[in-house]
């Protein structure tokens, strides 16, 4: 275990590449000090300034490189996800420029878990089909979100798979209405393995999940949907 001591310096020192990165002192696909120089910088020996890199290096800002050092990874800058009753993915980021894209990884028909066909208001025997979409902005995984949908409500759903970018096109363009949303829950938490390896991400970074439930403008309830999102891409706007 590292003693009191040097654990405050490794994280002194982590904080201070990290500050560096962020305001552009070492900027993408830069080099930053060495070791050597971290050491000569801090007063401290190549165990600290190790520990410090690794730490650095596991939160996802840089990327070691055998015999050659660590490079600044391309950091995105934060996208604002504005949550309201009728907001849209594909809206959020038109409206500031930002290119997006979505893509279904894998769907199914099933029987419903119990909290899905309470959300739903679901009879016995009802089905539903659970998509799994991922969100790109700028090329870059942003989001996983698992959707429920019951089968009862859009007949013939998968026949519009086919070229896939966004669930909600599919409704308004075939099922001619737009879910409203009831109610949202934000839960900031660490990714599971799965999304980690799906968004890109460090493992240590949180995400924010954010169960939503979504009605038909006649009010009953037509999806239920848990969505992932990477805490360091992401703010959120909540409008009331």
């Amino acid at each position: 275990m590292m003693p009191a001591k040097e654990q405050a310096l490794h994280l002194e020192i982590a904080e201070y590449l990290i500050g560096n990165i962020r305001t552009g002192v070492f900027a993408e696909n830069e080099k930053i000090p060495s070791e050597q120089e971290l050491c000569l910088q801090f007063q401290v020996n190549r165990h600290v300034v190790r520990q410090a890199i690794a730490r650095v290096a596991s939160l996802g800002w840089v990327t070691p490189v055998q015999g050659k050092g660590c490079y600044v990874n391309r950091i995105p800058k934060p996208v604002r996800y504005d949550l309201s009753s009728r907001t849209r993915f594909s809206e959020n980021m038109n409206s500031q420029g930002v290119r997006h894209k979505g893509q279904l990884l894998e769907w199914e028909e099933r029987v419903p878990t119990e909290e899905e066909r309470e959300n739903l208001a679901l009879d016995d025997g009802e089905t539903v089909y659970r998509l799994e979409i991922l969100r790109y902005i700028e090329d870059q995984p942003l989001s996983v979100t698992t959707t429920v949908l019951p089968v009862a409500e859009f007949p013939d759903l998968p026949d519009y798979f086919h070229n896939f970018h966004s669930l909600y096109d599919i409704l308004i363009n075939h099922y001619h209405f737009r879910p409203i949303r009831e109610r949202s829950v934000f839960q900031a938490t660490l990714p599971a393995l799965q999304d980690v390896k799906i968004l890109q991400m460090p493992e240590n970074v949180p995400v924010m999940e954010i169960t939503s439930l979504m009605k038909h403008p006649g009010g009953f309830p037509v999806e239920f949907s848990i969505s992932r999102i990477r805490g360091d891409m992401t703010k959120c706007l909540v409008e009331f």
